[in-house]
């Protein structure tokens, strides 16, 4: 046998630790490359379910009160009011005139006296309603009379006190603030909203038989703009704070850059819709009266920044809206029937 003569390697030439590096950084690159483009797509996805669940959200609560606006129940007529005279609770605290928008984008004041000093965005449109609502129906107590501080009902309500709740039957109706807690079997007018002296105003009638409990929902509608974040729908809500009633502020949805409102106007006949107007129109009309659906367009953009390859474009309200930080953006429009004025 010829003995062989094994050498040890003793490293790599420069050639050849050149090409591995090489090879090393191709890869490197393809792999951060792949993870970038997921990164990306990611975020543009979860950007996109984020802002369509947003716009779900908020078309949600639009809709729910709109299709409500002006119900009252079995109350055919206007209700017996047992609230002060002045005008700013018989625009905030009554059932009259139950539709009424400002528009935004108008020749009037950016600012209404009704959102004064909660920073609405300007150049959007904002919206307030009127409805009672409630969910049970109630056996007045046989012993009721006109001439009563109170009412007694088979239950308790569950309305708590300071509401200003609308009771009803088919013979007529009573807006008041109630005093009695959510677990009274009596209804009782009192409150700083009762007019001065007349606790014991006469009710319209007795109320013996089957009757309708029902809680003002009133609730303005606007878009407030934030310094750092997205302007998000807000809902000033009727509600009873300690006895009292007032307006709570609710910030539904985040993201609602715009909001944009067209009026169904009907034609005073038989209640069909024949066209679409601004609130600005509307009120040079004085027609909020002959007012029967609602056109709501909404802006919405992503919480999130660069979240797609480049600047979004998209048609809102008849215009090419430029959508600024790279935020992703979606259009969400619905036409809404009120319930009460249609055919």
């Amino acid at each position: 046998m010829i003995p062989m003569s094994l050498q040890r390697q003793r490293g790599l030439s420069l050639v050849e630790l050149m090409v591995a590096m090489a090879l090393s950084l191709l890869l490197m690159l393809g792999v951060i490359q792949i993870f970038l483009s997921s990164k990306q797509t990611y975020s543009t996805n979860n950007a996109l379910s984020r802002v369509q669940e947003n716009g779900r959200f908020a078309m949600q609560f639009l809709i729910s009160d709109i299709r409500n606006t002006g119900y009252k129940g079995q109350c055919l007529g206007g209700p017996t009011l047992h609230l002060k005279d002045s005008a700013d609770e018989l625009e905030l605290f009554t059932l009259d005139d139950p539709i009424q928008g400002w528009e935004g984008k108008g020749s009037t004041d950016e600012q209404h006296t009704h959102l004064d000093g909660k920073n609405r965005l300007p150049k959007t449109d904002s919206l307030f309603i009127k409805f009672a609502a409630g969910e049970q129906d109630f056996q007045g107590g046989s012993g009721n009379k006109t001439h009563t501080p109170q009412l007694g009902i088979d239950k308790a309500s569950g309305i708590t006190a300071g509401s200003i709740i609308l009771i009803s039957d088919a013979r007529g109706c009573d807006l008041f603030q109630s005093a009695n807690n959510a677990n009274s079997d009596n209804l009782q007018k009192a409150g700083k909203n009762v007019k001065p002296g007349n606790e014991d105003e006469d009710w319209s009638h007795p109320y013996t038989s089957e009757m309708e409990i029902l809680t003002l929902q009133n609730a303005f509608y606007f878009i407030r703009k934030h310094d750092d974040r997205p302007p998000s729908l807000v809902r000033s809500r009727l509600k009873a704070i300690s006895s009292n009633a007032g307006y709570v502020e609710e910030e539904l949805v985040e993201g609602v850059q715009d909001m944009q409102i067209k009026y169904g106007v009907t034609n005073g006949e038989n209640s069909q819709v024949t066209e679409y107007k601004t609130a600005d129109e509307i009120d040079s009309l004085l027609k909020w009266g002959n007012v029967a659906s609602v056109r709501i367009e909404l802006l919405v953009v992503s919480s999130d920044t660069n979240v797609t390859q480049e600047q979004q474009i998209v048609r809102f309200d008849e215009e090419d809206v430029a959508i600024e930080n790279r935020r992703l953006a979606q259009v969400f429009s619905t036409t809404i029937g009120i319930r009460n004025r249609l055919p």
